[in-house]
């Protein structure tokens, strides 16, 4: 139970526009659907209706929009009797943000509060405010993968959170990956100019032109204790990132890269580990791959898959090396 010193610190933190938890967030709405119950004003249907789309526009996928839209309409009637509702929709936001999480095998496009436009890959979440009037900055959080087609504000930075990078940009696009199950972490620009910096080391600023790309590698480094006396102590495996900026090239057909071309739904491999290629391919179509020997796992492969499913593409590699597949009632795979 919460008292009332917990009460006003959620509201301070609501009005100061920092994100809630969820647990925070169910409870504000329990708070002010309380405060509607004690109101004896009316609320329109029209502005009924307006406030019950927000609700509607904030949920992130289908599978969750129905279960949801029944609890929705379960508490429509609070929202029609009370004024203290229709308060809480138009003097505050709804929620301290969206949030678009991607399961595997979904992909999205969408439009920020400022036209900027977004595809988001799967098995990714991107937060974002629900306007950006007030703000300084045009600030997003990324966990996975998106290619960004930022609309232009010369007095209003976008700027890009990931677990390891920061982008800072004005008008410009670019794809950024950052899943964190992966060693690596980079950032291709199509057009325009970004800054970008490790999360945390702002000092260090990379600026990149058009068809660069940054790159933050975890390169594992292994060291033994200080302190270690005995013979067969065993030794600490660090990973530390490496930087490299370098070029990457445009198509000159359509206009699509090796790092952009996830968005028009083909599969291009350069020199990736067939362990690489499982975790692509996992995001992707939404099933598990496991490689039953490591060696396998390590073999090289370059090629370029269009609207294929995962079992032509899984043939076409163990065509190039050879690689047995197979694969459960449930989908799952193995590769041996």
């Amino acid at each position: 139970m919460m008292n009332k010193l917990d009460t006003k610190k959620i509201l301070q933190k609501h009005n100061a526009g920092e994100k809630l938890s969820r647990q925070e967030i169910l409870w504000l709405d329990s708070f002010y659907l309380h405060k509607a119950k004690q109101s004896k004003h009316k609320i329109s249907d029209s502005d009924l209706a307006n406030n019950l789309a927000q609700v509607e526009s904030m949920l992130p996928q289908k599978s969750q929009r129905a279960r949801i839209l029944r609890n929705v309409a379960a508490i429509a009637a609070l929202f029609i009797c009370t004024i203290g509702v229709y308060s809480y929709f138009t003097h505050r936001p709804f929620d301290a943000g969206h949030e678009i999480n991607l399961a595997a095998g979904q992909q999205r496009q969408l439009t920020l509060p400022d036209g900027t436009k977004v595809t988001l890959n799967a098995s990714s979440t991107l937060n974002y405010p629900r306007t950006f009037k007030d703000a300084a900055t045009r600030e997003v959080t990324l966990v996975g993968e998106a290619y960004f087609d930022v609309a232009k504000d010369k007095n209003k930075p976008f700027l890009v959170h990931t677990d390891r990078m920061e982008i800072r940009v004005h008008g410009t696009a670019f794809n950024v990956r950052d899943y964190k199950e992966d060693d690596i972490a980079e950032t291709a620009l199509v057009h325009g100019k970004i800054e970008i910096w490790k999360t945390g080391e702002k000092q260090n600023t990379y600026f990149l032109e058009p068809r660069e790309k940054f790159t933050l590698t975890a390169k594992a480094t292994v060291s033994t204790p200080k302190k270690a006396v005995a013979v067969n102590t065993a030794k600490l495996v660090t990973k530390q990132p490496e930087i490299t900026i370098q070029p990457f090239e445009i198509s000159e057909t359509d206009g699509s890269a090796l790092e952009t071309e996830w968005t028009l739904n083909r599969i291009t491999i350069h020199e990736e580990s067939l362990q690489q290629i499982a975790l692509r391919l996992q995001r992707m179509y939404g099933v598990h791959i496991k490689i039953a020997d490591p060696t396998i796992g390590q073999k090289l492969y370059s090629a370029t898959f269009e609207n294929e499913t995962i079992d032509n593409i899984l043939r076409g590699l163990s065509v190039v090396s050879p690689f047995q597949i197979k694969k459960d009632s449930a989908g799952n795979i193995e590769i041996f």
